[in-house]
């Protein structure tokens, strides 16, 4: 009785581990703590922006920034491919004391006769449609995809520049126009395009839109807070004559005092 008891004991003495050594911290504590990196605070205070894990002010949603339902009529791949957009309850811009819009942390002013609709993405923050007739529509959309982005400068100008093709064979990343300039102050690159134009509405699916003779003014501003991106797209005789008020409306962003 005595020998069983003894092998007993030995093999539970055996089977006893050690709680694991090391620097490791509580699961509780990682991502989180004194030793983890912190973001800058985020201007857009309000809806949550789950695709980019942080606090975002313009409540919007759509995988493609273009993509709303209805459907947009200039169906657009803007963003971060695989972005998971998110639903909100509409919003517009909110209006300042001067009579310029809240922007994130921009103000701006935005062309008089040119109509703010409600966005209801976390990805899109505003959306203005340009007066125009039947048929010769232009939109412009305004995004913002957290502090990081929607991959480099050059990523974005690409993918807008390839939504293009032009009727006399020609690459339209020859005949597009590119500018590096400033907004606000901040590093801006300025793209202008014309030919027909091409979107998907989501990733792999087949083309949301096609249509011949359009133009797309786009900018891609940096901000304290990572790049804004601004897309007029629709009909290129609306798109031409609406370039003045587009530039005027870059031109007359400017940062903002924290909150």
């Amino acid at each position: 009785m005595q020998r069983v008891l003894l092998i007993a004991l030995l093999v539970a003495t055996s089977c006893k581990k050690d709680a694991p050594k090391g620097d490791l911290p509580p699961a509780t504590d990682w991502g989180g703590g004194a030793g983890s990196a912190q973001k800058p605070a985020n201007p857009h205070a309000g809806a949550t922006d789950q695709a980019a894990g942080m606090a975002n002010p313009h409540g919007d949603t759509p995988p493609n920034p273009h993509g709303d339902t209805p459907p947009n009529p200039h169906g657009d791949m803007s963003g971060p491919r695989g972005a998971v957009p998110e639903k909100t309850a509409p919003t517009t811009l909110e209006k300042l004391p001067d009579g310029s819009l809240k922007l994130g942390p921009f103000a701006v002013a935005a062309p008089a006769g040119w109509t703010m609709k409600p966005t209801t993405s976390n990805m899109r923050i505003a959306d203005f449609v340009v007066p125009a007739k039947p048929g010769a529509e232009a939109e412009l959309v305004v995004t913002y995809f957290g502090q990081g982005g929607a991959g480099s400068v050059q990523d974005n100008i690409d993918r807008w520049v390839d939504q293009f093709t032009q009727a006399d064979g020609k690459s339209s990343r020859d005949v597009a126009k590119i500018e590096k300039t400033k907004f606000a102050d901040q590093e801006a690159t300025f793209l202008s395009i014309s030919g027909h134009y091409t979107a998907m509405a989501m990733p792999g699916a087949t083309p949301a839109v096609e249509k011949s003779d359009q133009a797309a003014l786009a900018a891609i501003v940096d901000s304290p807070f990572g790049p804004y991106y601004f897309k007029l797209v629709g009909a290129k005789a609306t798109v031409d004559a609406s370039a003045g008020a587009f530039r005027k409306m870059l031109e007359s962003l400017k940062l903002r005092k924290p909150d």
